[in-house]
This record gives C-alpha cells, sequence and structure tokens, in this order.
C-alpha cells in the first residue's frame, strides 16, 4: 500500500507541476525579430510594431504629415497561442494643438530635455528658413512672415529626431493656426491576435490614439 501511496502522490505532483507551468509567462515567445506595418482601420495611420527576442516591442503610429505622432516602447505576454497582451509607454510624441496665438509658431516640449530645441527649424515651402526664433522655459517659438506661411500656405518644422525604426528623420507638416506638443510618459495597453503573417487589435479601442489597427509581417 505504501508503494502505491508513493506512486499516486508523485503521479499528482507531476500534474500539478506540468499544468501550472510557471515558467511560462517569462520565455522568449519569439525566436527572432519580427516586424510589422500597417494601417489603423480608420485608414488614418500608418503603424509599425517590432517585437524583439527579449519579448520587447517598439509600437509606432503616425498621421500623414506626422500632425500626431507616436513611438512606444514596452513588453509583450502571450495570453494563448494567438493572443497576445502589450503594455508600453510613450517614450516620445508630438501632437498639434489649437494655436496660441496667429503671430507666432509654438512648439511646447515636456520634458525639456526630450528634443534638442536648438535642432528644431522650420522651413517656408520656398525652403527658406524661419530665421525669428525665441526659445524659453516651455519650448521655442518661431515668428513668421505671413506671406510665407498662412492659411493656404504651410511649411514644414525640421527636427534631429529618428524614427526608433525606419531611421527616418521627423518631419511634421505646420499648418496655420495650430501649435505643436512634443511629449512623453502615457501608458497604452492593448491586447491583439497573431495569426500567420497578420496581426490585429481585439478588445476595446477607446485607450487607442489610432483605434483598432491591422498590420502585416514584413520581410527582412
Amino acid at each position: 500500500m505504501r508503494e502505491i501511496y508513493y506512486l499516486i502522490t508523485t503521479v499528482i505532483l507531476f500534474l500539478v507541476t506540468g499544468c501550472s507551468n510557471p515558467g511560462r509567462e517569462n520565455r522568449n515567445e519569439f525566436k527572432t525579430e519580427q516586424l510589422y506595418k500597417g494601417s489603423s482601420k480608420r485608414g488614418t495611420y500608418l503603424c509599425y510594431l517590432k517585437i524583439s527576442p527579449d519579448n520587447k516591442v517598439i509600437f509606432t503610429y503616425a498621421t500623414p504629415g506626422n500632425g500626431v505622432y507616436g513611438e512606444h516602447s514596452g513588453s509583450i505576454k502571450a495570453l494563448n497561442d494567438s493572443t497576445f497582451h502589450v503594455s508600453c509607454k510613450l517614450t516620445f510624441g508630438q501632437f498639434a494643438c489649437k494655436a496660441f496665438s496667429l503671430d507666432s509658431l509654438n512648439i511646447l516640449i515636456d520634458p525639456p530635455a526630450l528634443i534638442d530645441k536648438k535642432a528644431i527649424l522650420v522651413q517656408y515651402e520656398n525652403e527658406e528658413l524661419m530665421k525669428n526664433r525665441k526659445m524659453n522655459k516651455s519650448g521655442v517659438a518661431f515668428a513668421f512672415d505671413p506671406n510665407l506661411f498662412n492659411e493656404y500656405t504651410p511649411a514644414t518644422i525640421l527636427t534631429d529626431h529618428t524614427h526608433p525604426i525606419t531611421g527616418e528623420a521627423l518631419r511634421i507638416k505646420a499648418n496655420f493656426g495650430s501649435g505643436y506638443d512634443f511629449v512623453r510618459g502615457d501608458q497604452l495597453d492593448f491586447d491583439m491576435v497573431i495569426s500567420g503573417d497578420s496581426l490585429y487589435t481585439i478588445g476595446d479601442d477607446s485607450s487607442f490614439q489610432m483605434g483598432h489597427f491591422q498590420l502585416k509581417k514584413q520581410a527582412k
């Protein structure tokens, strides 16, 4: 009887250990780097999502002209064989807002170290640069020639910040009557499904800047 008791105990312990599988959450779900690219379902945002073998992610989104632009970094965790949870934080964002005044183009930067104010330039459509630049604790402001920048003629904000996936320098189409806000810090969590070469978000999209999106795996 004692031998049977020990045998049953061993089997129960084996089953409990096997079912709990405590190492599953921390294992590497991805053996190689994966890159996905596509658009939000609203069709407004271009999105990239890069997954590293250490279960780290970089997620970016942008509207045409980068009037809205965000970079998030964080981690990914498997919920089951095809569903994953991503938890990430905004490391760099740019969001257009209403202008504070109509006689200057204002760019707010919070925190101040997020981007080098001295490296920010604004270019008219004729490729001349706005020359009257004033820096302060909040950011930088450019006085402009209303004949060259107005409701009919946009300008371009030039920066030395580069996209973490494409390596392209950030250029922003600046519209008259708008201000621009460089920020970081917001938390973003979402669930997604990876099926074949497709990736798409599921669940509530109320926390999404861009709404739900569907991406395609990119060839290396």
